[in-house]
């Protein structure tokens, strides 16, 4: 074959395995056994370990020092300006300095964003967004979804998880499927559900909540305390029971608008859920700027729950009775005597023949009597019972 130059060659775009390279094999000291040849395979199969500041894989702009060598068996890693960045091992990727221990390892000593997933699209839909699916052939009611878990070392050095956030399957029924998630702390050494999302109820410590919101607790004292820290002398931490018919359905009397329910459980074989108390309020006239509301405290008696006391616009009702406006004034007695002194009150009244008393032992009695009825209207007119004038 004539002489030919290198770039006169006809260009080889598809290589394959077996195409030889001639390769000058610098290991042989004698100049006639230098001269070998080298496969296309074996060439880009092999390569030189490599180490951060030389890379076994660089680029000439960066004068090697960014590129891809092996730091040991079955790894691949990265380095930037001789600086090591990330490697692949049989564990999975890792970023940063450190032993993988799961298929993605984040590692860094700093305290900026560590991952940061962001999406320029200026339209409606969610985004960015981050997806964990179970993609399970069997799928059923109580099966975990995904954790994200928030872990820390204790004071003995162990590693510990003291909060995550887990989804789950309430119900896998197709069209009616429900799903839960929990938000859990670590309490006394455990990590539990503190707030259940549960289909369309919220649990606090109950993780089957069969109320809108459900709070469940072991405790005695407070489980619900509403605070405000307002410094001023409005009413503050109020708690406001709205009921409305829809949206616009206008209120019509003897509506009931909420209550609250004093709940516990009697000592039968099978302890029932009793209503011991309530606590009732509702329409009593829904009229246009002259409403009227009404509230009604009951307890259990006899097994009933049964109004106690009735409060109704301007009215009244104790034990059960039909609530009746308040007394008028009533004026005391006024006595005086023409001639003498009329005695004076007194607990302690004697007449010595009942069958036969005398002027001065009833006189007696009559004064005692007007003082305690009048004590007696006193009380009636202090507490609200009847008008004071």
């Amino acid at each position: 074959m004539a002489d030919r130059k290198i770039t006169a060659l006809t260009a080889l775009t598809s290589p394959a395995t077996g195409d030889l390279f001639p390769v000058v094999d610098v290991s042989e000291a004698a100049n006639a056994n230098k001269n070998k040849s080298i496969t296309f395979g074996t060439l880009f199969r092999t390569l030189a370990d490599g180490s951060v500041g030389a890379p076994s894989i660089g680029f000439l702009s960066d004068t090697g020092t960014s590129g891809i060598f092996r730091t040991a068996a079955n790894e691949v890693a990265f380095s930037n300006n001789s600086t090591f960045t990330g490697k692949f091992t049989t564990a999975g990727f890792q970023l940063g300095t450190g032993t993988a221990a799961a298929q993605l390892h984040l590692f860094s000593t700093d305290t900026t964003d560590q991952v940061i997933i962001e999406n320029s699209d200026a339209g409606l839909d969610t985004a960015p967004d981050v997806v964990l699916y179970r993609n399970s052939a069997s799928p059923a009611a109580s099966d975990n979804l995904g954790n994200i878990e928030f872990r820390g070392n204790d004071s003995a050095g162990n590693t510990h998880g003291y909060a995550s956030v887990v989804g789950g399957i309430v119900s896998t029924t197709n069209g009616s499927e429900d799903g839960f998630l929990d938000l859990m702390s670590s309490s006394s050494g455990t990590l539990a559900s503190k707030i259940r999302l549960s289909g369309a109820n919220i649990g606090v410590n109950h993780t089957a909540p069969v109320f809108p919101l459900h709070l469940l607790n072991t405790i005695a004292s407070t489980q619900l305390m509403i605070e405000s820290s307002a410094n001023d002398p409005s009413s503050a931490a109020d708690i406001t029971l709205f009921h409305r018919r829809g949206a616009s359905g206008a209120g019509q009397d003897d509506d009931v608008l909420s209550t609250v329910f004093i709940r516990g459980k009697n000592d039968n074989g099978t302890p029932q859920e009793i209503d011991y108390a309530a606590f009732e309020g509702s329409i009593a006239d829904a009229s246009d700027t002259t409403e009227d509301g009404r509230i009604r405290l009951k307890t259990t008696t006899a097994g009933t729950l049964t109004t106690q006391l009735e409060i109704n616009a301007n009215t009244i009702g104790f034990f059960g009775a039909t609530a009746a406006a308040q007394s008028t004034h009533v004026a005391d007695i006024t006595t005086t005597a023409s001639s003498g002194a009329l005695p004076a009150a007194n607990d302690t009244n004697t007449i010595a023949d009942a069958t036969a008393p005398t002027n001065a032992e009833l006189l007696q009695y009559c004064v005692t009597l007007e003082a305690k009825v009048e004590a007696l209207l006193a009380f009636a007119s202090a507490h609200g019972l009847m008008a004071s004038s």
